[in-house]
């Protein structure tokens, strides 16, 4: 019995390690992910991984959600997997019109979701390789993946992928050749080989006809089911993105441009005696008829149009066609028929199954896309020193420390190794539980001092911050900037006393960085980040996040420090969504007594307004008070954690 309960327990704790590694490998999943699609959208875009979903992926046009259920290991082949399903939902990020928009609110008001929703997938797609073609290998490798899983829907696959012209020719063609309605192919060219070059607003109008036309035409006659997939994200019955703003008209113009001649023209197509749905043996719920069609040419190069944009093609003659045909029927093996939710005649041929095979393998064997994966694969698995910081170092004057800021520095590292001490894992001796002293029985000490008990200790010491500084012109006033300078020098080399962290920034109009995360403080002399600019934070607050979220330290802290002013609008939202991810953050205003008179008798210059969002909110008389303020913070802090609050 024992022996069972041991391996019961140690089971227990093999499994809770195991969660807790892969969460904290999820979390350091969605910081790579995050800076990447900031750094291709410029825009704050957030990731999160969810334990499932409707979906593999889906977006509200602020926030990239990824299903964990897709996630199973940080390999290169699943990595490749989430790059397609990341690089597709901030493709909706970058181009999708938002709910509020006219066309947004025609397409609801007609229930013409479904066919808005499987067009706009094929153009978004078709725009962001215009702009960024080395993506175009991770949406290839996920596309084929969920073609190749799908056999119960092959049937009606054409409809997704004509308009993927980055997927191999050879896999279109193979799609349009099991097509279970051949009679719809020339309506479904006409309409998405339109539709996935529009740039919005300006073709918005255009758009219209083409999803009227493509759900009455195309999907009415398919009798599609509402909750089909619709494609690799599963976007054919997802809600209209809300949040955010698209890529403007012109941005979308020059991608189309960019992408009109993308990927090899298929074929043309020879059309096929016209069946009842009967004689095909079509199930609207995904299931087809005998999918072990031959492809409609010979091997080699494709008859009809060239391979190259522009280059003419000669039309099959009727003779061409049968012959074509009559060879293929003799050279194609007959496959296993694929299986869905209900009897299945159909499935994928054996020609294409090894197609959407080879497709995959020489994505997964491309060098670029192997160095990239293992980057990403390296930082999730790496943890801790591995953030790519990419702002700009500024130029700061060395200067001399004056003694009283090393004297203050040494009193402020004495209370922090104190707390460190405090938080390490030791024996209390002399308790009255725990494990028996035999030495102290015999010297017959008395029962309830006769135990010692091992303390685990916590992580109230395990700290990362991140100050910013302004370095706006009013800073010159007073000294103030010389003062924050110093404190900042005196707070960094206190917490990297306790192996601490700490990252400086500065801002004016612009980010810079005054100490790297990996930087240690000079033993005798400071940065002066001097004064000299406007009042703009907000580039500063994103790399700020970045870092932190980024980190696996248990108490993390943002100090800002400014003597002014900054707007609202855009910067709120990012203290409070950094105060919401676990990070504490704590708003420092410098401010005179005259300074605090003008703004008690502003009605926008109230404390609500003035602390941003911060948890920690201060007005201090001048720059020489930070220090106390900060200290406080910090120690605060680490016994709060330290209570386990």
């Amino acid at each position: 019995m024992f022996e069972e309960d041991l391996t019961g327990s140690y089971r227990d704790t093999v499994h809770t390690e195991e969660t807790q590694l892969r969460a904290l490998r999820l979390h350091a999943l969605c910081r790579v992910y995050e800076q990447a699609d900031r750094v291709l959208s410029g825009d704050p875009v957030l990731v999160h991984v969810m334990p499932d979903g409707p979906a593999p992926a889906w977006s509200d046009g602020a926030a990239i959600y990824l299903n964990a259920q897709e996630i199973d290991s940080i390999d290169l082949e699943t990595l490749t997997q989430i790059n397609g399903l990341n690089y597709h939902e901030l493709s909706h990020h970058l181009y999708t019109p938002r709910k509020g928009t006219t066309i947004a609110q025609w397409v609801l008001e007609n229930d013409y979701m479904q066919s808005f929703n499987m067009l706009e997938d094929q153009r978004i797609e078709t725009l962001f390789i215009g702009r960024y073609p080395s993506v175009a290998p991770y949406l290839v490798a996920t596309v084929s993946r969920w073609l190749a899983g799908t056999p119960e829907e092959a049937m009606g696959n054409y409809i997704c992928v004509r308009g993927r012209r980055y997927l191999p020719v050879a896999i279109r063609q193979g799609f349009r050749d099991m097509f279970a309605f051949p009679e719809l192919i020339p309506a479904i060219v006409d309409i998405v080989d339109k539709y996935r070059l529009l740039a919005f607003p300006k073709d918005y109008e255009q758009a219209k006809v083409l999803i009227r036309r493509y759900q009455d035409e195309v999907l009415s006659v398919m009798d599609l089911p509402r909750d089909a997939s619709g494609g690799p994200n599963g976007c054919g019955h997802r809600v209209p993105v809300a949040k955010g703003r698209p890529e403007p008209g012109k941005a979308q113009e020059r991608d189309a441009a960019r992408a009109k001649h993308m990927g090899d023209k298929e074929s043309t197509y020879v059309p096929k005696p016209k069946q009842s749905k009967e004689e095909k043996g079509y199930n609207p719920s995904g299931c087809g008829p005998d999918t072990n069609k031959p492809p409609e040419e010979k091997e080699g190069k494709p008859h009809g149009e060239g391979d190259k944009p522009g280059e003419a093609y000669v039309p099959l003659t009727i003779a061409e066609a049968l012959d074509i045909r009559e060879q293929a029927i003799y050279s194609t093996v007959k496959d296993d028929h694929g299986t869905g939710h209900v009897p299945s005649v159909g499935g994928i041929p054996e020609y294409l199954s090894d197609l959407l095979a080879d497709a995959i393998e020489e994505v997964l064997s491309r060098k670029d896309v192997i160095q990239d994966v293992k980057v990403k694969q390296k930082v999730i698995i790496g943890g801790d020193g591995k953030h790519e910081d990419v702002t700009k170092p500024g130029k700061f004057d060395d200067t001399s420390v004056p003694p009283e800021a090393i004297i203050a520095f040494r009193k402020f590292a004495t209370e922090l190794k104190r707390l460190r001490e405090d938080s390490d894992p030791a024996w209390e001796r002399e308790t009255p539980t725990g494990k028996i002293n035999i030495q102290r029985v015999i010297r017959g000490t008395e029962f309830d001092k006769s135990y010692d008990r091992w303390d685990e200790g916590n992580d109230g010491a395990d700290v990362e911050a991140v100050i910013l500084v302004d370095r706006s012109g009013s800073m010159s006033s007073g000294q103030n900037d010389r003062i924050a300078s110093i404190a900042c020098w005196i707070i960094k080399r206190a917490l990297e006393e306790i192996d601490a962290p700490v990252t400086v920034y500065a801002f004016d109009d612009k980010a810079e960085m005054a100490y790297k995360r990996t930087e240690k403080a000079q033993r005798t002399k400071y940065k002066f980040i001097y004064g000299n600019g406007g009042t703009q934070p907000y580039p500063t607050l994103l790399a700020a996040e970045q870092l932190l979220m980024s980190s696996r330290k248990k108490n993390k802290m943002l100090f800002i420090v400014t003597d002014g002013v900054f707007d609202n609008e855009r910067n709120d939202d990012v203290i409070s969504r950094i105060s919401k991810r676990g990070i504490l953050t704590a708003m420092t205003l410098i401010m005179s007594d005259r300074d605090n008179l003008y703004y008690a008798n502003n009605a926008n210059m109230q404390e609500g307004n003035l602390r941003h969002k911060a948890e920690v909110y201060a007005r201090i008389g001048s720059s020489k008070d930070l220090l106390p303020f900060a200290k406080s913070v910090v120690i605060s802090a680490i016994r709060k954690r330290a209570r386990g609050c």
